[in-house]
Order: structure tokens, then C-alpha cells, then sequence
């Protein structure tokens, strides 16, 4: 296997995996967690209008999931999900504990990740 085809591979599996990171997450928000568990969440850190914010949180991740899985318009698609990544590790992880600095930091990870699939892969 040559080198730009083994890169490719790479680059197939990450981005399914990034597609999968958000579309499970809002699943498991919608069917496991409950929209009125993430209402509660995001109202307990201070969200204004927190039930409008959940059912936007949990179909973003959904909708931006599938776009990301089906690579399509990755330039714009993976924006999204790297907010809702950066918007997470800012209000949940960042004022805590030095507990938290792990998913801080894997939360900034994923984010960054989402943006250079984008520009790397966008077209």
C-alpha cells in the first residue's frame, strides 16, 4: 500500500469516527439522557432559554453527525460540532476542578480535530 493511499485510509477512518463522536452523542441525548435532562444540564450552567438550547444542542449533533459521516460539505459542516466541542469545554470543564483538565483538554482535542478535517478535506 503506498503512502497517499495508506493517508487516505487515515483520513476515511477519522472523519467516521468524528461523524460518530456527534451523531452518538445526540442520540444518546434524545433517547438515553432525555431532552429533559439536558435542559437541566445546561440550565444548572447558566443557559438563557436552556430548553430551546437542548433541542438545538441534541439536532445539531444528530443532523451534523450524519453530514460529517457522509463527508458532505465538510468545509462547513465541521464548524458546528467544533463549537458545540469548544462551547462545552469552556462552560463545563474549563471552571472546574483540576479533575477536569483531561476532558478539557480531549474536548479541545476533538474540536481542533473537526476544523482541520474541514480545511484539510472541505471543499
Amino acid at each position: 500500500m503506498t503512502e497517499s493511499k495508506h493517508l487516505n485510509s487515515i483520513s476515511w477512518i477519522n472523519t467516521i469516527l468524528l461523524g460518530l463522536v456527534v451523531l452518538v452523542a445526540g442520540l444518546m441525548k434524545l433517547f438515553v439522557m432525555k431532552p429533559a435532562a439536558v435542559t437541566q444540564m445546561l440550565s444548572g450552567i447558566g443557559f438563557p432559554v436552556a430548553s430551546f438550547f437542548a433541542w438545538v444542542l441534541i439536532l445539531s449533533e444528530i443532523v451534523f453527525g450524519i453530514a460529517v459521516l457522509a463527508r458532505w460539505q465538510l468545509k462547513y459542516t465541521t464548524l458546528v460540532p467544533a463549537f458545540i466541542l469548544l462551547v462545552a469545554s469552556l462552560t463545563v470543564y474549563w471552571p472546574g476542578t483540576t479533575t477536569n483538565v483531561g476532558n478539557f483538554l480531549i474536548h479541545l482535542t476533538l474540536a481542533s480535530n473537526y476544523i482541520y478535517v474541514g480545511q484539510r478535506y472541505g471543499k
